[in-house]
């Protein structure tokens, strides 16, 4: 009877072991890709058009130093940091600010404008290396519009005595050719990758238990991931375009015209 027990417990072993399910091993999650990231900088510049400064002093009445002058406030008035900066290119000359009574000449402002015009057109520059993945970008930002002023100033300076004209000059610039500092976008590409949900979705459902029993000894491709650029829209980094940016800088455009056109007087 022994011998019988044993002998059927071992029977019903064999059996159990013949009816356990073959099963495929558990997939693994694929590696991930190393992930790219790239900033991109793109700069634009303005056409560049020199100051035009025109000068005539005549002969007829040389100017010495320390020869008085007269700014009259009549013709244009000037704001009071304009007028500093008159007076100051005057005395750098060797000349003396006095009042209309005691001057030798008589210094008029007859322009001292600031308008805006068109919007100028600032182009990107050429790229050496442009990457497929960036290239659409560039294409699709090859300038940029900003506001741009005209600046104009001209002075005339008379002999009080004689009234004669001793000197006129006249210079106008555009805001964009003063600033002459490039306008610089950035944007940054993010590689990522697009399908990570489907891959992990379908190594679950490959391995529950009915699926690893249908795959037994069978093949099965994980799906590879896919990456893709993100790309973010561009930002400033520096520079100078909207019309509250450029129109801020008029001021300094004016005192530089003043400058530059005082330096033309010719004082013996």
């Amino acid at each position: 009877m022994r011998k019988l027990s044993i002998l059927g417990v071992g029977l019903l072993l064999s059996s159990a072991c013949s009816f356990t399910p073959q099963l495929a091993p558990e997939l693994n999650l694929p590696k991930k890709p190393l992930l790219k990231k790239e900033v991109v900088f793109l700069t634009y510049n303005a056409k560049q058009n020199p100051v035009k400064i025109k000068s005539v002093q005549l002969p007829a009445h040389p100017i010495y130093k320390n020869n008085r002058v007269w700014v009259d406030p009549k013709s244009l008035q000037l704001t009071q940091l304009q007028y500093q900066l008159v007076v100051k290119q005057l005395s750098e000359l060797g000349l003396v600010v006095a009042d209309s009574n005691d001057a030798d000449y008589i210094l008029t402002v007859q322009q001292l404008s600031v308008e805006r015009t068109n919007d100028i057109d600032l182009q990107l520059e050429a790229k050496k290396k442009i990457k497929p993945h960036t290239a659409p970008v560039i294409e699709s930002n090859q300038s940029k519009q900003c506001s741009n002023y005209e600046i104009k100033v001209s002075f005339r300076l008379n002999h009080k005595q004689s009234a004669d004209v001793v000197w006129i000059a006249q210079a106008s610039i555009s805001s964009h050719t003063f600033i002459d500092k490039p306008l610089i976008y950035k944007f940054t590409q993010q590689q990522v990758v697009t399908n990570e949900q489907a891959v992990v979705d379908f190594i679950n459902l490959h391995n529950t238990e009915a699926a690893r029993k249908q795959r037994f000894e069978q093949k099965v491709s994980v799906p590879t991931y896919q990456v893709a650029y993100q790309t973010t829209p561009l930002t400033k980094v520096s520079g100078l375009c909207t019309n509250q940016e450029v129109s801020a800088v008029t001021n300094d455009i004016e005192a530089h015209l003043i400058a530059e056109l005082m330096g033309k007087l010719k004082v013996r």
